[in-house]
């Protein structure tokens, strides 16, 4: 992800406005001034923020019980997932949703005359957030989608069995296991079993000998 580092920062900052920035397009902060505000209470350690848009969707099930109808929607596109904050009109609760990016199989983006809408495609439905800033909809999807193809190809080549062979130190291999597992693209079993496999290895017991005789 180009400018990984820069979005990080921002995050640790909560320096909003410089990630939209970053992005070259500006801080939609239509109608979720307190959201905007809550948002590094619902971020997960290390967590990076990419992308953000304010927008319109249904109520759910778990939406504030003192809002109706539509509301309007802070997105916010991470590192490891879409987050939804919906502040409440009447009193200081916020609804908060997620979805994983390993529930997701695209995001696409329509731009209308004035406004545009974020169509995100979870296989057995799709979830779409209208009303959006018509600038941020598109920047927002192609960072989304070439995000989760670094995180598949990522999740591939840890999942071949030439990453865990002598070119490669395997020490260097569990790292990135590792690196892999926090940032989301293994699940923790993945990430496991892939630590599990590498040590039934002839290769890593090899690799633990050679290392062991290096020892005064």
């Amino acid at each position: 992800m180009n400018n990984y580092d820069k979005y990080a920062e921002y995050t640790k900052t909560g320096s909003w406005g410089e990630i939209c920035r970053l992005n070259n397009v500006e801080l939609d902060s239509f109608g979720t001034r307190k959201e905007l505000k809550a948002l590094p209470e619902y971020l997960e350690p290390d967590e990076v923020v990419f992308a953000l848009t304010s927008g319109v969707m249904n109520q759910s099930e778990t939406s504030n019980s003192f809002d109706f109808g539509a509301n309007t929607w802070l997105v916010v596109l991470t590192s490891d997932r879409f987050l939804f904050l919906d502040a409440a009109m009447l009193t200081k609760s916020v609804d908060t949703q997620s979805i994983r990016h390993d529930h997701v199989q695209a995001v696409s983006a329509s731009q209308g005359l004035m406004l545009g809408k974020i169509m995100v495609d979870l296989g057995s439905r799709m979830l779409v957030i209208d009303n959006c800033q018509k600038a941020t909809v598109k920047v927002l999807a192609n960072i989304a989608n070439k995000w989760l193809k670094e995180l598949s190809e990522k999740k591939e080549s840890a999942s071949k069995p030439a990453s865990l062979t002598s070119e490669t130190p395997l020490l260097d291999t569990l790292e990135r296991l590792y690196k892999l597992w926090k940032l989301g693209a293994l699940t923790e079993s993945e990430f496991k079993e892939g630590r599990q496999r590498l040590f039934a290895s002839k290769e890593f017991a090899a690799e633990k000998d050679r290392m062991l005789s290096k020892l005064p």
